[in-house]
């Protein structure tokens, strides 16, 4: 006879109940893993002995579920999830390419709200990969950018072949396709040489700016000297004009013999992608560095696991864009609806200030009207209706800085180009506005991208899908959640907890009667015609094998398999003899030259990859016209 405490573990007396799959389901459709739902379903039935089922059948159950839905193919899978999100998002668009074999190349999506945002923010464009996010080891590019609030918002998702120039052309030229031909101004990415030639031909009006973190951790790698570590950190982030930069260049160049330095050369000939005196007057809503990419990249550890599938990769995908804008949605409501503490003198400039601008960037307006007070008035003089301010800061005698200022055209110029950066007024323009009785900030000022209007209200609503698996289970939570008072006031006493449980018994007949040919579970669309990608080789060295321990071996005799203790030797202990090896060419049969000839030229069993591109390089699209886009297209490598 069983013990009566361990009956739940027989085999008959355990099921997964209907109930039970559809709570499982719900929570992997939220990305919460299998451990973490049983752990909350044995905590609101009492113990894991009165739920019915082990751990282990939930992971069978969540496994065999898995493989169902990419009983076709992992890729097919995927592209027919992709298809399917268009009933739901008819502006959800997606772009992929096969080889010649059939097998999934490059695959590009983006819904509704990441093109909605790249229209209103892709004025500065940010991309970088990511690996070990599938089990493909597909590299993960994620085009992403800054929001009126300063917060990082993502524009699409792209899975390429590999790292070369022909994927990531196609995938560039893809994306713009998708985002209705709008170039960006500012293009920022690491030092990658495929990525650099594919922003080159496909945004060749576009600024592009390498990652300043990127080139530091370069510049540390190569230089060796301090001073010369001092001059590069200047010449990336301190303003200067262009004449000082390549004389300072020069100078370097002369005192440390670095003319003929083929890297020294290499950084020089990008010296428009890095150096701040070619980027000082261009706006990069506040990027310098791919870090927020890294951001994002750390976030998707909590989301995607190096064993995902592609239709696990792109689901998943989803709830992080899910997080992303829920964030912003909040912002947006503390914006709006809070009203910030005024603390400064120029109170109407303040309160103007906190009206039109988000609060992220509000922060940042006050903190250069509370900077006025270091700001001394020099002289000013008149050129027809345009009024010349002179003035300095605090600390900083002499070095001039004039402020142009127009009060009937409602324009302010200033030299230290701070708006052409940063797209909100200075402490010199604030100062300015205060001398000539400004009660608000001129219209011409004030960047729309920086605004709590800069995007449409409607545009925060979220898109739900009615229909399919996703739709089951927005219903099932729904349906959860309506229930919680029910058990709340049915747990309250036992009198109440039977009339719960009656009542909910007879509503359960009446709806089984309803369904009388019963729920039957979403099939997906048969294909089969893409093939599964094959796991790729990612960047890097390859990872190295442990050197197998060596045996101890005997101080006396050096020979393994026992110690000094107990050598039947006999010689006393005098230290540890030196090893001498030998190698006797006589005995070796001549194989020493062939080591010795193996060693200098290697070995010709080693076979080297050809590396093959699709379609013979870029593969090129049709132009696509807004109004009869068409929400998905396949096309095949040639």
């Amino acid at each position: 006879m069983t013990h009566p405490g361990m009956v739940h573990l027989i085999t008959s007396f355990r099921s997964l109940t209907d109930a039970a799959k559809a709570q499982l389901d719900g929570f992997q459709g939220c990305g919460i893993s299998t451990a973490k739902t049983m752990r909350y379903m044995a905590g609101v039935s009492g113990g894991y002995s009165l739920v019915g089922f082990l751990k282990k059948d939930a992971y069978n159950y969540v496994d065999k579920r898995r493989r169902a839905k990419i009983v076709d193919g992992d890729a097919n899978a995927a592209i027919v999830y992709l298809e399917g999100k268009v009933d739901a998002d008819p502006t959800s668009m997606a772009r992929y390419n096969v080889t010649e074999d059939e097998m999934l190349a490059n695959l590009l999506w983006a819904d509704g709200g990441n093109r909605i945002d790249y229209q209103y923010f892709g004025d500065v464009l940010a991309f970088d990969s990511t690996y070990k996010k599938n089990k493909y080891k597909r590299p993960l590019v994620i085009f992403s950018g800054c929001n009126n609030h300063k917060q990082t918002c993502i524009f699409g998702f792209g899975l390429v072949l590999d790292e070369s120039i022909a994927s990531y052309t196609w995938l560039l030229e893809n994306f713009l396709e998708v985002m209705c031909s709008k170039q960006p101004s500012v293009v920022v990415t690491d030092g990658d040489d495929s990525i650099r030639e594919a922003v080159r031909t496909i945004f060749p009006n576009a600024t592009h700016r390498l990652c300043a973190w990127h080139l530091e951790k370069n510049v540390t790698s190569n230089v060796k000297d301090d001073n010369l570590r001092r001059l590069f950190n200047r010449w990336i982030y301190s303003e200067m004009r262009v004449d000082d930069f390549e004389a300072e260049w020069a100078q370097a160049a002369a005192d440390y013999g670095l003319q003929d330095s083929l890297w020294w050369n290499q950084v020089y000939g990008k010296k428009e992608m890095w150096a701040n005196a070619f980027l000082c007057e261009k706006f990069c809503a506040g990027y310098r560095t791919t870090s927020r990419c890294e951001g994002i990249n750390s976030v998707c550890k909590n989301f995607l696991e190096s064993k995902h599938s592609m239709l696990e990769l792109v689901q998943n995908l989803e709830l992080l864009v899910r997080e992303y804008r829920n964030n912003e949605l909040l912002a947006q409501f503390r914006s709006i609806y809070s009203e910030p503490v005024l603390t400064t003198s120029l109170e109407s400039l303040e309160r103007h200030a906190a009206s039109v601008y988000t609060r992220a960037v509000f922060v940042d307006a006050k903190r250069e009207i509370q900077s006025v007070s270091s700001v001394n008035f020099v002289g000013v003089r008149r050129s027809l209706t345009t009024k010349v301010y002179t003035v300095e800061e605090y600390g900083h005698p002499g070095r001039h800085i004039i402020v142009l200022c127009d009060k009937n055209m409602g324009k302010l110029e200033c030299g230290c180009n701070f708006w052409r950066i940063q797209g909100f007024p200075c402490k010199h323009m604030f100062f300015v506005m205060k001398h000539e009785h400004l009660l608000t900030i001129p219209s011409s000022l004030v960047l729309k991208r920086w605004t709590k209007e800069a995007k449409s209200l409607g545009a925060y609503a979220e898109k739900t899908d009615d229909g399919g698996d996703r739709g089951f289970l927005l219903r099932h939570g729904a349906l959860h959640s309506a229930s919680r008072w029910l058990f709340f006031l049915g747990a309250q006493k036992v009198g109440l907890f039977g009339v719960a449980l009656e009542g909910i018994r007879r509503l359960c007949a009446t709806l089984e009667s309803e369904l009388a040919n019963g729920v039957h579970p979403t099939k997906s669309k048969q294909g089969g015609e893409i093939r599964d990608p094959v796991v790729v080789r990612t960047k890097g060295a390859p990872r190295g094998h442990k050197r197998k321990a060596s045996k101890r071996k005997c101080v006396n005799c050096n020979k393994p398999g026992h110690t000094k203790r107990t050598c039947t030797d006999g010689r006393p202990c005098r230290g540890k003899k030196p090893r001498v090896d030998t190698f006797n060419s006589a005995e070796d049969g001549g194989q020493s030259e062939e080591v010795a000839e193996l060693e200098a030229t290697g070995s010709n069993d080693q076979t080297i990859g050809v590396e093959h591109v699709i379609g013979g390089g870029s593969v090129r699209m049709p132009q696509v016209e807004l109004i009869n886009t068409v929400p998905f297209c396949r096309y095949r490598g040639q």
